[in-house]
């Protein structure tokens, strides 16, 4: 059902996979998926885009560079300009195919991506719809949350981690890795809940468990902030939220949803910040509902 493809962002392979409807099924709507940190396709995100695509609609879900199988140095090294521009570049390329109208384009995220579709809808006025999943819409108040879950000891700890590689990395480029999320009680890791270890489980084979420390020294974080723009929002967007989550700020969203009026459609699910990745009830259910939302803004 998919093809393997490759697409160039700033000269660099990114690597990703496009789904297709059958013939007879086509609507001529795309929709682009992107991961949330660290993330990769093979991480949870093949359902959705398959299910898109037996839906009608094309769907392209790509690698960021640096992570599972794009080219890109450093590895693991989050950063939202080069983040934005693999989104630019994969909005592009679902646009160049021939069975996709360009005007019926939508993105769907999921965490830290959250951030990156509303400030490429933002952008980009042909951006039809925008479907958030569990999205970290603030990163300040989301950087509060994770202190809070980790606790002050292992906070500075996980500190004490990036200042160490500040000092040395001018002189080497093998950095100690931070952990994503904790493979023992005692582990330092930027996702501290108890439910992140599930994200483990969840990783394909090209998933690590690392992140680079650059990322909080380069990789500017802090401009994935989706909340500035609720004033100048006008696309329809569907925010899907998990009652239990903590490794995102849920007051967050639900001012995100309140702020931007009825262009905002939010749905709350009893579940945490990785249980719709899974094979489960809610997931199907959220699937069907992102599908309803592009139906009624894509193929109108």
């Amino acid at each position: 059902m998919f093809k393997e493809i490759t697409f160039k962002s700033s000269g660099i392979n990114c690597h990703a996979r496009l789904y297709t409807p059958k013939a007879a099924n086509r609507n001529g709507a795309g929709i682009v998926l992107g991961h949330g940190l660290c993330g990769t396709i093979d991480t949870g995100l093949p359902d959705y885009a398959e299910a898109f695509a037996n839906a009608g609609f094309h769907a392209l879900v790509f690698d960021y560079r640096g992570f599972g199988l794009s080219d890109g140095t450093p590895r693991q090294f989050v950063s939202v300009p080069r983040q934005r521009q693999d989104w630019l570049r994969a909005i592009a390329t679902l646009r160049g195919h021939a069975d996709v109208d360009a005007d019926s384009i939508g993105l769907w995220s999921i965490s830290f991506s959250g951030g990156h579709v509303v400030h490429m809808a933002h952008k980009d006025p042909k951006i039809k719809a925008i479907v958030a999943q569990v999205p970290m819409i603030d990163p300040v108040l989301t950087l509060n949350v994770s202190e809070y879950e980790r606790g002050i000891e292992k906070t500075e700890a996980l500190q004490g981690q990036v200042l160490q590689w500040l000092k040395k990395r001018w002189f080497t480029n093998k950095p100690e890795m931070l952990l994503a999320v904790r493979r023992h009680d005692d582990d330092v890791a930027l996702l501290a809940t108890e439910e992140a270890k599930i994200y483990a489980k969840l990783g394909g084979p090209s998933w690590r468990n690392e992140v680079h420390p650059d990322s909080f020294i380069f990789g500017k974080i802090s401009d994935n902030n989706a909340s500035l723009l609720t004033d100048d929002l006008s696309v329809p967007v569907l925010l899907q939220m998990g009652k239990t989550d903590r490794l995102v700020s849920n007051e967050a969203i639900v001012n995100f949803a309140r702020r931007c009026g009825p262009l905002a459609r939010l749905s709350t699910y009893d579940a945490g910040h990785f249980t719709l990745l899974q094979n489960n009830a809610l997931q199907k259910q959220a699937i069907k509902e992102a599908i309803s939302f592009y139906d009624e803004h894509l193929t109108v």
